[in-house]
């Protein structure tokens, strides 16, 4: 028998963040997170918590090809590496990758639209996401990765802690389930 999910936060309901969340951030710049079939179902996965503390600003879509339609005019793909590099007064909507590296990696060669946007990365950051091991510096959630590039764009970073709070707490209950 399948367990209990939320419809909310979609996951399962002994892990529900609906009460953890604040209530959304408002913010004037688009989010879109294009997420990876094998990631939506990660009780680790910060895509919905993100989606949920920025909402309306933040859509979550789950596939692996995405209609090239997404490419609006101000549309930049948060991801590191070569790439024109977006101007932050032209952006108008973020497109994050959800997934492992391995998943986003294959999200990028099954997009080829996504290779033309213009780029946004962010400095190497240390990250506070304890439940997933980063392999290089700077591999952040996506969670953080979405806050840290609104704080960039949009300043006011003081605006985002009630999400930072509830995702710190997120994380730590995290822990304290897997005896940390």
């Amino acid at each position: 028998m399948p367990r209990a999910v939320c419809p909310r936060c979609e996951r399962p309901a002994a892990t529900c963040l609906c009460a953890m969340l604040p209530p959304p951030v408002a913010v004037r710049t688009g989010l879109l997170l294009l997420q990876h079939p094998a990631e939506a179902g990660h009780a680790k996965n910060t895509a919905a918590f993100l989606t949920l503390g920025l909402s309306p600003a933040a859509r979550l879509l789950r596939g692996e090809v995405f209609d090239s339609g997404l490419a609006v005019p101000g549309a930049v793909l948060l991801y590191p590496g070569d790439g024109a590099a977006a101007r932050p007064a032209d952006i108008d909507r973020l497109i994050l990758l959800d997934g492992s590296w391995r998943q986003s990696r294959r999200l990028l060669a099954a997009n080829p639209w996504l290779a033309g946007l213009p780029r946004l990365s962010l400095p190497e950051l240390p990250g506070r996401y304890a439940l997933r091991r980063a392999h290089r510096p700077g591999q952040l959630a996506t969670l953080e990765a979405g806050l840290h590039a609104l704080a960039l764009l949009e300043g006011g970073s003081q605006r985002f802690e009630p999400l930072w709070a509830a995702f710190d707490e997120f994380v730590r209950a995290g822990l304290a389930r897997r005896g940390d």
